[in-house]
């Protein structure tokens, strides 16, 4: 016995001596060895595996492979009624180890349609799509598959027009991985595509108190599954639920050779990769960095964190893409207009290019050299002659040109307005993203309307496009009222595309100025509000006009409101006198209110409230 057992021993001796009870430990005679011998039913080891045991010792056995089968674990009988898992106790005399095999999952494909919601007051949407998954690999080591999603979501916005937009997202990961805690609640017969089915009912409850059920069949299909998350956000309870039912199950081929594309970022060099790689070989790859630069981490395809240690071990698991990034924000900056040669600038020989537009996610390809026709961000990925491949972030400086077109009283009308690539980085920087929420303590609804007419960079963008938009008007109307002003003001605005902040900006809540809002020709119903609003403020002193103008908060929502000096219609007004104004769909005329939030906007008590629902900007 080595000495660090023999210690061990007798701490645990003495522990339960001064507890009041002399415990005896049984120690195993390593004189004593049984013979061990295996049914691997048609399986084999590939290396060393031990023949003989000691009771009480744990006994090690490395499992054995079969080709399209999954390793279940060891049992004391042919039946598989009694799974051993190495300890030998309570056994004597020669054993026999039958291993299980399951059939691997491997090329397994499963398609789900998906159907839901995500009730969140105003801006509530359905859900629709399909999601299909595949089983890509089985690893021995994880115990767990190694899966790809294939996911098609549609968004069907309820309230704002019907607006749509679908995401496609492509992702793999490792089945053990899920941040959650599974339970078994039993089983359950329930009516599929593919008939009735006997199922075991399976519980994942995530770390962030999202459940997931699934109904899993023919041990292991899940013919349907249920996800619920609800949450607490400004005045109310939201919550997403979503159904996703089966629909049909294949098989797939799955590449025996893979592919892994490992990007540098600009001052990084990956080493060690060997590609291709079998299907669940482990590729290791390290990045090292040149004079200047700090290696920031390992992420995927969608800019997921997957390592920040520069050596990034992974078992392959199919096709792969990843990016050794460095920290900083640039790789370099170029003006727009000017003729670029990308070889020289990033020390590439004979490279071929993608360039992303990141704001408007148009995608050019060229070798060599490039024009930059727009200010902004854009991400660089190339290919070099030598099989080498970099990725770079890099600002282009100059203006960015946005077309504005609208309908009112069934007239076209569009502006066009340049904005600086360094101005609208100058707003995006003006407050960090936590103080651009309902929730954070600074003065956050006035500013976002006022700084855009006395902010001294901001204040020209609001001043041009005010006077664009009035001069247009004036050649429909040579008298100019305050419901003709708001109604055009309105249109304008209701015809920028929805964006919810989630999917666009990466927050749950996000606020913008309207110089962002109309760099980016997009926003939620606080920017489209805030726009609004600071566009009727601006053109009532251009105009002469002595409305009164405010933001409208309510659950969930935001909206403009404007307190008119005389009326020729009779508007349903708040008990402040402002006339509601619905920004984010052509779907309601100025003094329109959506029933949805009609209760509110009437409501005297929900204004004595602590809910600030009312923002008069002076």
């Amino acid at each position: 016995m080595d000495k660090t057992a023999l210690a061990a021993i007798i701490v645990a001796v003495a522990l339960a001596c001064v507890a009041g009870a002399l415990v005896l430990i049984e120690i195993p005679d390593d004189s004593v060895r049984y013979e061990v011998s295996y049914e691997l039913n048609g399986g084999e080891f590939l290396g060393d595996y031990p023949q003989s045991y000691t009771p009480g010792r744990h006994l090690d056995i490395p499992n054995p492979v079969k080709e399209k089968y999954v390793f279940q674990g060891w049992y004391l009988d042919s039946d598989f009624n009694s799974p051993f898992d190495g300890r030998t106790r309570d056994l004597t005399g020669p054993i026999v180890l039958y291993a299980q095999w399951g059939e691997s999952l491997s090329g397994h494909s499963v398609t789900l349609t998906k159907s839901g919601s995500h009730e969140k007051g105003f801006d509530s949407y359905d859900i629709s799509g399909t999601l299909s998954f595949t089983y890509l690999y089985y690893s021995e080591e994880k115990e767990s598959y190694y899966l790809r999603n294939d996911d098609v979501t549609t968004y069907t916005y309820r309230n704002i027009g019907g607006g749509t937009y679908t995401e496609t997202t492509s992702k793999s990961y490792w089945g053990s991985d899920s941040k959650g805690t599974w339970r078994c609640t039993g089983t359950e017969t329930i009516s599929t595509a593919a008939g009735e089915k006997d199922c075991e009912v399976w519980v994942l409850t995530y770390d962030n108190g999202a459940v997931e059920k699934q109904w899993i069949g023919d041990e292991w299909i899940p013919y349907k599954i249920n996800y619920e998350y609800k949450y607490r956000s400004w005045f109310s309870t939201y919550y997403i639920v979503i159904d996703y039912t089966y629909v049909s199950d294949t098989i797939v081929e799955i590449p025996k050779d893979c592919n892994v594309d490992a990007y540098e970022g600009y001052g990084i060099n990956v080493t060690g990769n060997d590609s291709p790689y079998m299907l669940g070989q482990t590729a290791t790859l390290t990045a090292e960095t040149e004079d200047g630069y700090t290696f920031k981490g390992w992420y995927d395809e969608n800019m997921n964190e997957l390592s920040t240690n520069k050596t990034y071990k992974f078992i392959v698991g199919g096709p792969t893409v990843v990016y050794a990034l460095n920290t900083g924000s640039l790789d370099g900056t170029f003006a727009s207009d000017v003729e670029v040669d990308l070889d020289s600038a990033f020390g590439v020989t004979e490279g071929f290019y993608t360039i992303t537009n990141v704001d408007t996610e148009e995608k050019y390809e060229t070798t060599s050299t490039f024009v930059f026709g727009d200010g902004g961000e854009y991400r660089i990925t190339v290919a070099d002659s030598e099989g080498g491949r970099g990725y770079y972030i890099v600002k282009v400086t100059g203006d960015a040109e946005r077309v504005f077109s609208w309908k009112y009283n069934r007239v076209t009308y569009s502006v066009s307005l340049e904005i600086d690539y360094d101005d609208l980085l100058y707003a995006r920087d003006y407050y960090a993203a936590d103080q651009r929420c309902t929730e954070s303590g600074h003065k956050r609804d006035a500013t976002f309307v006022t700084l855009s007419y006395t902010d001294e960079t901001m204040s020209p963008y609001m001043d041009e496009l005010v006077d664009k938009l009035i001069t247009e008007l004036q050649k429909s109307f040579s008298r100019i009222t305050e419901e003709t002003l708001m109604g055009y003001l309105l249109a304008f605005t209701q015809y920028i595309e929805y964006q919810s902040d989630e999917e666009y900006m990466g927050y749950e809540e996000y606020w913008k100025f309207p110089l962002e809002t109309l760099f980016d020709q997009g926003g939620d119903c606080e920017d489209t509000s805030i726009l609004f609003i600071a566009l009727a403020h601006e053109a009532r002193s251009k105009l002469d006009m002595n409305y009164e103008v405010a933001l409208q908060l309510l659950p969930g929502h935001m909206a403009g409101a404007i307190k008119l000096t005389s009326a020729t219609k009779r508007y349903t007004t708040n008990p402040y006198g402002y006339v509601y104004a619905e920004t984010t769909t052509t779907d309601f005329s100025f003094g329109e209110i959506p029933s949805t939030v009609r209760q509110y906007f009437t409501s005297e008590s929900y204004y004595r409230s602590d809910y600030s629902a009312l923002v008069a900007i002076a």
